[in-house]
């Protein structure tokens, strides 16, 4: 299915554009460098102390954590998902 849409954009115009966006990719791709070897993160880390009701607060949303982290600072990763990890665990 993902590939059926991505046929479909290619041949899509962006308004009056002489050129189809497929186009306009074989065009740059020759240009574009390859992707790294390594792995690399793309979340995005927030150093957090947990408060006296053992929850932190990431950007709009309160994550329960457990209560023996009370007054300690933790660092989470979020994700598109929103998962929070601290320690290796969810």
């Amino acid at each position: 299915m993902i590939e059926r849409w991505d046929e479909a954009d290619d041949a899509r115009r962006i308004r009056s554009r002489p050129r189809t966006i497929g186009e306009y990719f074989a065009a740059e791709q020759p240009l574009l460098a390859p992707l790294p070897d390594e792995p690399f993160e793309t979340g995005r880390l927030f150093t957090l102390r947990v408060d006296r009701y053992s929850q932190i607060s990431v950007r709009t949303n309160r994550y329960s954590v457990p209560v023996r982290l009370i007054g300690r600072t933790v660092r989470a990763m979020l994700h598109a998902s929103e998962l929070v990890v601290y320690d290796g665990r969810e």
